[in-house]
């Protein structure tokens, strides 16, 4: 369980790193600290609240064939970035500008959490 706790959030990492470095609008600040604390936040709305919004939603994933998962993890994004500003962590901070950032980090994100579930598979 822990193996597999550090090895989602260390993706998750690697996905906020990788996603920073392709798309110019999306910016952190912190360094290795932002990229903790958010691999772990992000870890948190990946199993708690990205569930419920996809059950929620089903409906839309089901008549899009899948592409509202796209908007799903770029809400997720969206929630990180709202953490991030509510809990006010000194010297980490996240900048993503426009709703086309969103999307396609949110892509990357999508590739990268496909990849974790195989990786992880039992």
């Amino acid at each position: 369980m822990l193996k597999r706790t550090a090895l989602a959030v260390g993706m998750n990492m690697g996905a906020l790193w990788a996603v920073s470095m392709i798309l110019d609008k999306f910016n952190y600040e912190g360094g290795l600290v932002f990229l903790l604390v958010s691999g772990i936040i992000m870890g948190i709305l990946n199993s708690c609240m990205k569930p419920v919004i996809k059950l929620l939603s089903f409906p839309l994933i089901f008549f899009s064939a899948g592409l509202f998962l796209m908007v799903i993890n770029a809400l997720i994004l969206w929630m990180l970035d709202y953490a991030l500003e509510v809990l006010d962590f000194t010297g980490v901070d996240l900048n993503i500008e426009g709703t086309l950032t969103y999307l396609w980090a949110a892509i990357i994100f999508g590739v990268v959490n496909w990849f974790e579930r195989w990786v992880l598979k039992e």
